[in-house]
């Protein structure tokens, strides 16, 4: 299969800065209200509240490794730019997302147990095996010749995010404390004065995603463009 030139209008500067702006406006909001509005946990105290941002991240993080799976899928059928682009933009978001949700997840863990790390808790080893499994997702592309890297960057990402909801019932299978359980069949796991805040944060990561994504998409179709101008300049002279 042969890449395609993608001949989509690249997105309005305008809705990159109206999603940007709006990716602000939650994180703001997210902050205000997880460190100083939502109520303080009964059992951890303070060290409770870094949990609208460990747990935002890391749902969002998944997240963006789906859209990188699902966009693997569209570009092995179509083979256009464009699904690249999102692809190995998303995953690159889902990366440092992961590593944030092992940065806050240390933090946490500093707090509730008095150790930065325990490798007996499934869920930060699960997490930091994903960082390892993606950032070789990198590697593959590196390493790769230019006119195959969009192709095994896409099946890498595809078969890779198996390795992700794994991650995210290992927080079940652990049943540690510091990993409760936020949603159940029964809804969810918080008292709505919490939730409310939860919920904010966790659309201010995706909202940020999707801003961070599209930034890099039209970073890369710009650069193309640039790199066709200078073949036809050259070839001119």
């Amino acid at each position: 299969m042969s890449l395609t030139t993608d001949t989509t209008r690249p997105a309005a500067p305008r809705h990159i800065l109206a999603l940007g702006v709006l990716s602000a406006v939650l994180m703001g909001l997210a902050v205000v209200g997880a460190l100083g509005i939502a109520p303080e946990d009964a059992d951890q105290g303070v060290v409770q509240r870094i949990f609208y941002f460990h747990v935002a991240v890391a749902i969002a993080s998944m997240v963006a490794f789906g859209v990188g799976c699902v966009a693997g899928i569209v570009f092995l059928r179509r083979g256009t730019t464009l699904w690249d682009d999102i692809g190995v933009s998303s995953v690159e978001v889902g990366l440092v997302y992961s590593v944030l949700t092992i940065i806050t997840g240390s933090i946490w863990a500093k707090g509730a147990w008095g150790v930065w790390w325990r490798w007996d808790d499934v869920r930060l080893v699960s997490f930091l095996l994903i960082i390892l499994l993606y950032a070789a997702y990198f590697v593959l592309r590196g390493s790769a010749e230019p006119d195959r890297q969009a192709r095994f960057g896409a099946v890498y990402a595809v078969f890779a995010f198996a390795a992700v909801p794994l991650s995210f019932y290992s927080v079940r299978i652990a049943q540690s404390f510091i990993h409760p359980v936020v949603f159940t069949s029964k809804g969810a796991n918080m008292p709505g004065s919490m939730l409310v805040w939860f919920v904010v944060s966790l659309a201010g990561f995706l909202c940020l995603f999707a801003t961070l994504v599209a930034v890099e998409v039209q970073q890369r179709r710009a650069q193309r463009a640039l790199e066709r101008l200078k073949r036809r300049f050259d070839h001119v002279h």
